[in-house]
């Protein structure tokens, strides 16, 4: 990075012009994309989604509110950047009243707020006000409730709203009699440090580094630590989760500068997240990130709350780029720094001198880029040169996002959580607006919990705690992560001095241990000697799972395959290791190809299951199947899996399951949720994932669930996000707990 810094004066401003004309062009390609409309069809594309929202909500019969709330959401999105226009205004008034009718009305108020702040008219003004004291009163918020009245005092209402004035303010005296002083919750910052107190960390002074053990006896289930995220990035649509607490079910608010491309779950974190945004705001409404890749996360490190205006104070002193590189690093007195949370970033372990030159040098390149954005689109620098004017800040901040990029590489984390499948698959579609689920706020209709039965990676995440952990492929831990913490609980008994590890990648019971032993090499150039990997019976634990009968009729012994360009042996899937057509098994004992009648039969009936014939021909292979694929294994739970999936569709087609369906089905679901039991552990995501099956299957009544069912069920639901876990919770207790 230094090299590119030290040119001479005309090279470097080649590099740097160079360097912005490329994001220039980013900038007018994008203008030229989203100026395809032109303002005046966005307005008119607003104004007929609220039309049409207005429909379902003052519809006499099938009143669809939520229906309405989602198309007032899309309204909203439409206007986005359009000049001059009172859209936003409108859409947001219109969906308030919405959400209110609903009873969101924490949501309610932020959007009353953004309504007059984004050009509501002043003629109807007491309308919204009104609307946001009603709130208040509903969410019990005595001050606000007061501010508003007071407003409403200062102007002129007719009748109808004067009546609703005299309401408000006996409900106000009523609410100040009830409301009771509540104890403060103790500080986050201060549990996440009680929660380090049964661990050390240990510098063990060789190629290991810092390592992480257990001080006393940390009983399995038990809470091991918890870490608060200092920086997270979105993975794939960064639509489905709010910038700034990382939960993913929420009613968006926008930045409406960025066109919408950042969203929030409320005005409160939108405010939060001002400090950084304002210097990622200009990137996002042209996409510059999404070109960033790791190197955004590296960013954000520095950028976040947690980042370099943290220590900046410890810098002003410095008098040299030099100066303050060495203050930054090793034996320096800002890495020395134990109470920083910064310094926890900068202390993780870098994978830059074991990468090729042409690695670095692209990593280079894109941090590099990052500093070009920051000096001609923000007033980045500007801030940190009122601390300092005497280093070059644009060097400095170049080589910390290398660093960052290094450590983040091996050490960055993906936040996996479970999210409910879209309604429509717009890029507006947010699942607390399906009207199609959703009975109340946290509650939904009997039979649709299963549109939660997805998980996915939503963002890369720094953990510098978490990250001292060491690999082992028999993990310690089962991380829970809720918005932008992690909870870390122990998987098993751990005894004072026993080294806590993670597993970077697939662990033992997922993977052959030659291909995780090649793939962790490669990534992070280590031999592992983990527990595991040097016991002597290689693959016993992997190899349980894909227990095979030959089917050549002069054989029928029991193999395990080799399929060598497949690491875990899901033949049967399509990957970036080949295509499901080029692969051939074979018996390991009499060398027979393989017929996989059975596997062949389920791909041409699966696009028939509406079919009531198909479905039984499906069940019975699936029972046939228990002779061939088996125990527990692989291939049978997948094909438990498809089948729950599709069976759960077809309702949606008007398709009534019987019941022999339901107790296909239950058996199904029972197997596939005993196999993850045994592969993943019960308090995993994917076992809640597929537990949901059986709690749709008991609410509809077609299934009791034993009190050791219901036991094991409700303690899995301490490894999903808060959040969800009371939307779980509200279904079961119902649905579920009576039945």
């Amino acid at each position: 990075m230094r090299e590119l810094f030290t040119l001479p004066q005309n090279l470097q401003k080649f590099c740097e012009d160079t360097s912005l004309q490329w994001i220039k062009l980013q900038e007018k390609n994008e203008d030229t994309e989203f100026a395809m409309k032109d303002d005046d069809e966005r307005i008119q594309e607003s104004n007929e989604l609220r039309k049409q929202g207005n429909l379902l909500f003052n519809a006499k019969s099938d009143r669809n509110i939520l229906g309405a709330c989602r198309l007032y959401n899309d309204a909203i999105f439409a206007a986005l950047d359009c000049k001059g226009c009172e859209e936003i205004a409108l859409g947001f008034a219109n969906r308030a009243m919405a959400l209110q009718a609903f009873g969101y009305y924490s949501q309610a108020y932020d959007d009353c707020f953004c309504a007059l702040k984004s050009g509501y008219p002043h003629a109807m003004r007491h309308k919204v006000v009104t609307r946001q004291a009603y709130c208040s009163l509903k969410l019990k918020d005595v001050q606000s409730l007061k501010k508003h009245l007071l407003e409403l005092e200062g102007i002129s209402l007719n009748e109808s709203f004067q009546k609703q004035f005299t309401e408000l303010q006996e409900s106000l005296k009523q609410l100040m009699i009830d409301k009771c002083s509540e104890q403060d919750e103790m500080e986050e910052e201060e549990e996440i440090k009680k929660s380090r107190n049964s661990q050390e960390i240990i510098d063990t002074g060789t190629d290991l580094g810092r390592i992480m053990k257990a001080k006393c006896l940390i009983p399995k289930n038990q809470l091991i630590f918890r870490e608060k995220a200092p920086a997270f990035t979105p993975v794939g649509d960064g639509r489905r989760i709010c910038h700034q607490c990382g939960i993913t079910g929420f009613i968006p608010y926008p930045c409406f500068n960025c066109r919408g491309r950042v969203v929030y779950c409320s005005l409160k974190c939108q405010k939060e997240h001002e400090d950084l945004h304002r210097y990622e705001c200009p990137g996002y409404r042209f996409q510059f990130f999404a070109h960033g890749g790791i190197a955004h996360l590296a960013l954000r490190t520095i950028l976040d709350k947690g980042g370099l205006l943290t220590i900046i104070d410890d810098l002003k002193s410095k008098t040299s780029d030099n100066e303050i590189w060495k203050a930054l690093t090793k034996g320096g007195d800002v890495w020395e720094n134990s109470a920083s949370i910064y310094v926890e970033s900068l202390r993780m372990v870098s994978n830059l001198e074991i990468m090729t030159i042409m690695d670095i040098k692209w990593f280079a390149l894109v941090s590099y880029l990052m500093v070009v954005y920051l000096k001609h689109y923000t007033k980045y620098f500007d801030k940190l040169r009122e601390y300092n004017t005497k280093c070059n800040w644009e060097l400095v901040v170049g080589t910390l996002i290398l660093r960052h990029v290094g450590q983040l590489i091996s050490n960055a984390h993906m936040l996996t959580t479970i999210i409910a499948k879209p309604l429509y698959f717009t890029m507006t579609d947010f699942y607390l607006l399906n009207d199609r689920i959703w009975l109340k706020p946290g509650h939904l209709k009997r039979g649709y919990l299963h549109t939660f039965s997805n998980y996915e990676d939503v963002a890369a995440i720094n953990l510098p705690y978490l990250s001292i952990c060491n690999h082992s492929c028999v993990q310690s831990f089962q991380p829970k992560f809720s918005g932008r913490c992690v909870s870390i609980f122990a998987l098993r008994d751990l005894k004072a001095g026993d080294e806590i590890t993670n597993c970077y990648d697939l662990d033992y019971r997922k993977v052959k241990r030659a291909a995780r032993r090649q793939r962790l090499k490669s990534t992070y150039n280590f031999d592992c000697k983990c527990e595991n990997c040097v016991q002597p019976n290689e693959d016993a634990d992997f190899n349980q799972y894909h227990r095979y009968r030959c089917d050549n009729k002069d054989c029928g012994e029991i193999f395990i395959p080799i399929i060598p360009q497949r690491r875990s042996l899901n033949w049967w899937q399509n990957t970036d290791e080949g295509s499901v057509d080029d692969i051939t098994i074979y018996c390991t004992k009499c060398g027979c190809e393989q017929r996989l009648d059975w596997y062949h039969e389920i791909k041409r009936s699966i696009e028939r299951t509406r079919q009531s014939e198909t479905r039984r021909r499906l069940y019975q292979i699936f029972k046939q199947l228990e002779n061939v694929l088996l125990g527990l294994n692989d291939v049978r739970s997948y094909v438990a899996l498809k089948f729950c999936s599709e069976w759960f569709k077809l309702p949606y087609h008007g398709i009534a399951l019987n019941d022999q369906d339901y107790v296909e089905l239950i058996d199904m679901t029972k197997y596939l949720m005993e196999c993850t039991k045994h592969q993943s552990s019960a308090n995993s995501i994917e076992y809640v994932a597929e537990m949901i099956y059986l709690w749709d299957i008991a609410a509809m009544g077609k299934y009791k669930c034993t009190p050791n069912e219901k036991e094991e069920m409700l303690f899995a639901l301490s490894i999903i996000s808060d959040q969800t876990k009371e939307i779980f919770l509200n279904y079961y207790n119902d649905y579920v707990k009576d039945i």
